[in-house]
């Protein structure tokens, strides 16, 4: 038994999906899935029910798991004591940032950071929705930036940044350009940037339709910064959040009939003991005027 297999486990009985459990910890599914059978060998007995329909966790999977928290937060303790025991001349941090969230507002507040926390070194990771609980609980991260989400977990403690509007985006001399806001109907003209990782999406394709409109999209992306690319390239419009657009060609206007925004915020997992280097980071990340 060791703690990758450990922690492995953890994030399938968090997601109940090997993939994404995988992707959360940053390995591969074979990979995965071979080291959490040695634990179960080890232990001599499942600790999951496998079929191709669903995973869920057996009965003594349940009971380990409680068991395997514990062992994973002190894992997390003892190294966060070494951390402060060694005195390391740099503190480094794994900061997670929502696929759909753009730089443009966070460029400067980094900047403010290093300047008065020159100690802190920090890796960001690009992450969808799904794997943001997972890699928090993990340790993999230490904190997140995301969009708020509907109903908060427990788990979780979250700082309120700031709020952006959703807008229509397009290129420099499109005909929306002319228009101080533009209207459902008129975006249903255009072709269309589907973005598939838009956590609005959903709710905005059920919107369109409920209005009796039909998006005529001319390709998917789950990549922001290709749909950018080739909104400046004039493939056509998309609905975007206003700060994530970061190409100087790319104009936007607002949505007249669609009052849609998103309020973005900073996660952690709630801990008593928290490590300087991210207690830094959270305070600087409240202090700091967003707006």
């Amino acid at each position: 038994m060791n703690f990758n297999q450990i922690r492995f486990f953890l994030a399938v009985a968090e997601t109940l999906n090997f993939t994404n459990a995988a992707e959360a910890c940053a390995v591969s599914q074979p990979a995965l899935s071979k080291a959490i059978r040695n634990l179960e060998e080890s232990l001599g007995a499942p600790l999951l029910s496998r079929n191709t329909q669903h995973v869920e966790l057996t009965e003594f999977g349940r009971t380990m798991r409680i068991h395997f928290e514990r062992i994973e937060e002190n894992r997390r303790k003892a190294l966060d004591a070494a951390k402060r025991a060694t005195k390391a001349a740099t503190e480094p941090l794994n900061i997670g940032v929502m696929c759909t969230i753009g730089p443009r507002r966070f460029s400067a507040f980094l900047e403010n950071l290093h300047e008065t926390n020159p100690h802190i070194e920090i890796t960001l990771h690009d992450v969808t929705p799904q794997v943001i609980p997972p890699l928090l609980l993990s340790g993999s991260l230490d904190c997140v930036f995301c969009a708020r989400q509907a109903k908060h977990d427990q788990r979780f403690e979250a700082i309120d940044l700031f709020n952006e509007h959703m807008v229509v985006a397009f290129a420099d001399g499109h005909r929306f350009a002319d228009l101080e806001s533009v209207t459902l109907e008129e975006i249903a003209k255009e072709p269309y940037l589907d973005r598939l990782h838009c956590e609005f999406r959903n709710d905005f394709l059920d919107f369109t339709k409920g209005s009796g409109l039909e998006l005529d999209v001319v390709l998917r992306s789950e990549r922001d910064d290709w749909v950018q690319e080739l909104l400046r390239q004039g493939l056509g419009v998309s609905v975007i959040p206003a700060n994530s657009i970061i190409l100087h060609e790319v104009l936007h206007r607002p949505i007249s009939d669609l009052t849609s925004h998103r309020n973005l915020e900073l996660v952690t997992t709630k801990n008593e003991d928290m490590a300087p280097a991210l207690k830094a980071f959270r305070d600087a990340a409240s202090a700091y005027k967003w707006r």
